[in-house]
């Protein structure tokens, strides 16, 4: 028997270095595949177009100064996008390069 993201009451099948690593996954390159449209900012640091509140991203790592909200890429699926955190990791994960920074 397979595990299914969707069925929770099965064990994640993620590790803690599976989830390290898609923390550190940065968001410039998911978001992008995602449909966003990111606008540079000074210091690296990117803004997301066309969002009711304005999110500042930055490698891994975003935040919301009129909410306060802030975390790291999976935070932001899971928060801004509303996914589940399995999802997240599934998104974070896939693909060769992991999301890593390399576009």
């Amino acid at each position: 028997m397979t595990w299914s993201p969707h069925d929770m009451s099965r064990r994640s099948p993620w590790t803690k270095a599976d989830i390290r690593r898609a923390r550190q996954a940065h968001l410039k390159p998911v978001l992008e595949l995602l449909g966003y449209r990111l606008l540079p900012r000074p210091g690296g640091n990117y803004i997301i177009a066309g969002l009711a509140n304005e999110i500042v991203i930055k490698e891994h790592y975003w935040n919301c100064p009129a909410t306060g909200a802030a975390g790291n890429a999976i935070d932001f699926l899971v928060q801004i996008r509303d996914v589940t955190f399995n999802e997240a990791m599934t998104m974070l994960t896939s693909g060769p390069e992991h999301h890593n920074g390399s576009g």
